[in-house]
This record gives structure tokens, sequence and C-alpha cells, in this order.
């Protein structure tokens, strides 16, 4: 494929709006290159307009998974410089919703496996290719594979999620909360004919922020650090002078294996029990999203190819000392560390599809996340440099041909 086509290819998946669903028409813009160049693929649909797509390159072991999804996160398109859903170039930088988490890395896996296809490339293993759906809210593709048996091969994994020119080879978990709150609705200048749902709701999250903060501290993770705890979403009210009957808040956890999800868990049921029976309130909670923490191994045999290949690209880059400067920024903001000469090993506080799919062995497997992108992920004005996209691909056809060499 020539720099045209593989841009073609990326333009086409970003103009699909696949924010939390219609991952199937993804699937098929795949599916038809796929199909064009001989590999063997299937498309595995679920739920309205979901799919997941597999594909494969190569016969017998070692199997090498690599993995992308499809979903993208929701725009605020006001905030936006030019249209989210279409790839806009601006000198060497990309824009659009997913070009950085993550198609582009989508795109470079299956750019990849065409071009190692079309040269005759010859393999001593095979090449899997999960594209998954859902992994964004839940990570429901890469649940469905696993217990699909799509797993059980495979002798190592990488996932194509954005680390930039870094190898990740430990991810925490995820916990995530909504927590309820009703009472009753009143005017404001007779509160005591009321129950302030809002108060209630505020009250219990300090409460239980309290605990949480008490019961993880100085408990860490040698790979991942401590636990990390949000806030992200609250409603409730909807007037000025009405005492709210109802309230909502949406809580974010990242874990680790030294304090579990069960255990952050039990302090929300047990601080609802205990505020619901002190007070006039009516709190429950649901649980949305429960994924483990996973570590691989930072020696393994795929990482250590990683850093050989992948090396001097990031000692081609070229950066001015302001890029430099805003990348060691970003680092330090991530969580992550930074070199202009060498691809670095680390762990983070963001998950992949990887906990799913590492269910059954969340830890020593041979596992990296290693893609394309930077730290734009989720922001306004999503961006990847054109080079990088283009470096992947180059990386991951030598990856593939010495790893099944």
């Amino acid at each position: 494929m020539d720099k045209k086509e593989k841009m073609s290819l990326l333009q086409e998946i970003i103009q699909i709006k696949s924010v939390n669903g219609d991952e199937m028409d993804v699937a098929k813009i795949l599916k038809r290159v796929l199909d064009d160049a001989d590999i063997d693929n299937e498309i595995l649909p679920f739920g309205d307009n979901r799919a997941n797509l597999v594909a494969t390159l190569g016969e017998g072991h070692p199997v090498l998974a690599v993995s992308g999804h499809m979903d993208v996160v929701d725009v605020d398109e006001e905030n936006w410089d030019t249209d989210p859903f279409k790839l806009v170039e601006k000198g060497d930088m990309l824009y659009g919703r997913g070009v950085t988490d993550m198609k582009a890395g989508l795109a470079a896996l299956i750019i990849a496996m065409i071009e190692l296809k079309e040269a005759g490339t010859p393999l001593n293993g095979t090449i899997k290719l999960l594209a998954t759906s859902g992994e964004e809210v839940g990570q429901l593709g890469a649940e469905k594979l696993t217990e699909q048996g799509y797993m059980k091969d495979v002798d190592a994994l990488m996932i194509a999620e954005p680390s930039g020119y870094r190898c990740v080879y430990g991810n925490k978990g995820e916990l995530n909360v909504t927590v309820n709150s009703k009472g009753k609705a009143a005017h404001s200048s007779m509160p005591k004919a009321g129950v302030n749902a809002v108060e209630h709701l505020l009250h219990l999250l300090a409460n239980i922020e309290g605990k949480i903060k008490q019961a993880t501290d100085g408990i860490n993770n040698d790979v991942l650090g401590g636990t990390v705890f949000n806030i992200d979403v609250i409603n409730g009210g909807n007037q000025i002078n009405a005492i709210p009957a109802s309230a909502q808040a949406q809580i974010n956890m990242r874990t680790i294996p030294e304090f579990t999800n069960d255990k952050l868990e039990g302090i929300f049921k047990e601080a609802i029990a205990e505020y619901n029976d002190k007070t006039d309130a009516q709190i429950d909670y649901s649980v949305t999203m429960n994924t483990i923490a996973i570590t691989g191994k930072e020696d393994s045999s795929l990482i250590k190819l990683i850093q050989k290949i992948g090396e001097p690209y990031v000692q081609n880059q070229k950066m001015s000392d302001d890029e430099i400067k805003a990348a060691e920024k970003s680092a330090e903001l991530t969580g992550m560390t930074f070199s202009t000469d060498e691809i670095l090993t680390m762990g983070v506080s963001g998950g992949t599809d990887g906990s799913k799919f590492l269910i059954n062995q969340p830890k020593g497997f041979d596992y990296t996340m290693f893609g394309p992108g930077n730290d734009t992920m989720h922001k306004d004005n999503e961006s990847l440099a054109k080079s990088m996209y283009f470096d992947y691909i180059d990386i991951y056809k030598q990856l593939f041909t010495e790893y099944l060499s």
C-alpha cells in the first residue's frame, strides 16, 4: 500500500462515529481491505450494530495476538478546531476523534499484515488480529472474544493502544461505580418538608472518599503505583428554589492487585448502608465497569524485540528543545517516563482490553501495550504525528517478521 492508501484507510475509519457503539461499520471497512488482500478474517456480530473482527495471517505456533478497539469516546464538537469525524492534516499533525485512541494503531496493525501478505513474507507462526468493540465502556468485545476461546492458543499479546515510543507492560484495573440518591421534593423555603438528595449524596461521597484514601494509604504496587479515586460525574436537582428529589454520581477508580476491586466495592457497600441507617437518605449503588490489573514481564522476548526494532525510530524523531520540554511535561502529568533515544518500559494507570484477554493469567504473561499516540486521547482536538503513524506500520512489519522468524 502506498502512503495515500494508508491515509485513506485511516480517514475512512475516523469518519465512522463509533462513539461507544456502531463498531460494525468500522469492522466492515476492515473486512473489505482484508478480503482484498486475501487475509482470512471474520466479523463476529453482537448487539445493536456492534461486532468484533478476527483475522489471521500465517499458521502454527507461536501465536502473536495483536489487538485494537474500534470504538471511541464522545466529543464536544464546539470545542474542536476541526470536524472531529474527519481526518485533518496540518503539517505533520493529524487531527480527528480516535486518531490517537486508537484507530491509527488499529489501522497500522492491519496495514502491516496486508503488506506482509502482499510481499509473500514467510512467517513461522501466526499473527492473530483481535479488533474489539466496547473497550471504552466495559471492554465488552474483549470479554466476548475471551469467552469464545480466541485467547486459548495465544503465546504473546500486543495491544496497539497509544504509548508513543514506549512499552507498557502493566495496567491498573478499573472499577466504575454509579451512586444514586433518592430524596423528596419540596419548596426550598421549607427544606424540612423534603429530603435533599444532593446534600445526602455530597455527604456520602466525602465519607467514601475519606475511607478509601485512608484504607489505601501506603499500599502500592511496584509497577503500577497506588489506587486512584476520581468523582467524574455529578447530576442532581433541576431548579434553584426546589429541594432536589434525586441525584447521581459516577466514580472511577484505578486499581492494583494489593487492594482489590472487591475491597473497594466493600467500602461503598458498608458506607452506604451505614449512612442510610443513620439518616433519612435512600442511596444505592451499581458497578458499571469492573476490570482487573495486569502485569506482564518487563524483560519478555516481545518487549526486547520491540526495543531493538523501535529505538532507531525514537532516535530519528529530531525533536526541538521546545518539543522535548513539552514531552517531558506530558510524561510528568501522565505518570509515564520519556526518552529521546530508547524505548522505556513502565506500568500505567490506564487500562486496556488486556484486562479481559488475560483474565485467567493477569501476571507474568508476555504482554505489552505499544502503539502510536500521544497524551491527547479523550481530549478536544485529539491528534497524532503523521510520521509516527507511518513509523509504526514499519515497526509492526519488522516486529511480526522477526517474532515469527
